[in-house]
């Protein structure tokens, strides 16, 4: 959407924790395979989620993923676009667990990232208070769910919904913005 945008949108992507225990009896059910298949019925631009067996292994805990993008982030920021897209397609395309340091560093390496550094600041849980706040930022402004999108002067949109639906809420926002333009003078 950015390149469809040139210079008018920016997509910042941040931390939210969905499982935030670490709990090795979690399993995939129903509740999870139903959000998978409504997804991936929402137009032929949907992505294609596998859909797990019920009683599935379903990842521990959501923190390691998340502070293996938040090192990325930071460290190798040419690779982070390419790292994100490479956990959502483990997790939604193959079922890996991406609470599994081994599988997040298989992730890294298919994406070119070395491994040491990123599985110690795993181990060290160094990047565990940063995925926190922005967890906190995201919940206090009214996120409650993956994905999100936020747009001035709109309320968040939650959940996998059609591309053409996302750009029509950047285009609405736009008209909007050219009709009541704000005064930064205030």
């Amino acid at each position: 959407m950015e390149d469809e945008f040139p210079g008018q949108l920016r997509v910042i992507r941040r931390s939210f924790v969905l499982v935030p225990e670490d709990r090795a009896d979690r399993i995939f059910r129903d509740y999870h395979r139903a959000h998978r298949q409504s997804a991936t019925t929402q137009g032929e631009d949907a992505p294609r989620f596998q859909i797990p067996e019920a009683g599935d292994p379903y990842p521990r805990c959501s923190f390691p993923a998340l502070e293996a993008a938040a090192w990325v982030r930071e460290n190798q920021p040419d690779r982070f676009l390419a790292f994100d897209l490479a956990i959502f397609e483990a997790f939604f395309g193959r079922t890996e667990d991406i609470s599994d340091p081994d599988v997040l560093e298989q992730v890294g390496a298919e994406c070119g990232i070395g491994s040491d550094a990123m599985r110690e600041a795993l181990e060290s849980h160094r990047y565990r208070e940063h995925v926190l706040r922005e967890d906190r930022e995201a919940r206090t402004l009214g996120i409650q769910g993956i994905p999100a999108t936020l747009i001035p002067g709109r309320q968040p949109i939650v959940g996998a919904v059609p591309y053409v639906e996302l750009k029509q809420a950047v285009e609405a926002a736009q008209r909007a913005a050219i009709v009541n333009p704000r005064s930064d003078r205030s």
